[in-house]
């Protein structure tokens, strides 16, 4: 019995010796020759890697049947008592350090427009000492008001 010609096409690809990464590889393809599945492995990557990258997931899920379980389980809660801990653990820290002015228990007085951040000054060289940057107060503050006022949005 005769077999049917199948036209075909070879590609071939280079991997270095030097790079772990390809050493590893070298080894894998080694054994899959051996067991004569390199030619359908090639096939399933390249099919899965351009699936995944025009944004569909019907190949991931039909070669590893597993990863449709694992992706559909929701997602942990936000622990929101624990970011708040930690936002006023870092306002006392920071307070401690005397790197605020006092802050009130509600929102920063200067906050910023609704259009976006406000922009803030640039440091200035003091004129006696190039290496020492000098940042005016209002800075400071405007800083920490964005850091605790980006937190805040994080927690609502």
């Amino acid at each position: 019995m005769a077999r049917r010609y199948r036209p075909r096409k070879e590609f071939k690809f280079w991997l270095y010796h030097d790079l772990q990464e390809d050493k590893r590889l070298m080894e894998f393809i080694q054994f899959c020759k051996a067991t004569q599945q390199f030619a359908r492995m090639v096939r399933n990557g390249l099919r899965l890697m351009w699936s995944l990258g025009e944004g569909d997931t019907a190949v991931l899920y039909e070669l590893f049947p597993w990863t449709k379980t694992q992706a559909a389980l929701p997602a942990p809660a936000a622990d929101t008592e624990k970011l708040e801990r930690q936002i006023a653990d870092l306002k006392r820290i920071m307070l401690e350090q005397g790197s605020l002015l006092a802050l009130g228990d509600g929102a920063p007085s200067a906050r910023p427009a609704l259009g976006g951040m406000k922009k803030l000054a640039l440091p200035v060289l003091d004129d006696e000492d190039e290496d020492t940057i000098v940042l005016n107060k209002s800075t400071n503050t405007s800083i920490m008001d964005n850091f605790f006022a980006s937190f805040a949005k994080l927690g609502s």
